[in-house]
C-alpha cells in the first residue's frame, strides 16, 4: 500500500505519522487516543511501522507513567 499523506513527527512520542491519520496536527493517533480519548488507529504493523498511520510503536515517559 502506497500512502501519499504528509509525514509529521508527534510532539509527544516523537514517532513519525501520516498527518491525515490523526485528528490533531501535532500528535499521532496513538497519543491523541491516550491523551484525549480520540478514536485510535487499528494498527497493522509491517517492518516495525503501522501501515495505516505510520506510527512506529514509540511511547513517551509521560504516557508510560500514566497508562
Amino acid at each position: 500500500m502506497i500512502h501519499m499523506s504528509t509525514i509529521k513527527i508527534c510532539d509527544e512520542c516523537k514517532s513519525e505519522f501520516y498527518k491525515d491519520s490523526s485528528l490533531m496536527e501535532s500528535l499521532c493517533p496513538e497519543c491523541t487516543h491516550l491523551l484525549y480519548g480520540y478514536e485510535n488507529c487499528e494498527h497493522e504493523f509491517s517492518n516495525q511501522r503501522c501501515v495505516k498511520c505510520y506510527w512506529n510503536g514509540n511511547s513517551s515517559s509521560f504516557l508510560n507513567q500514566n497508562k
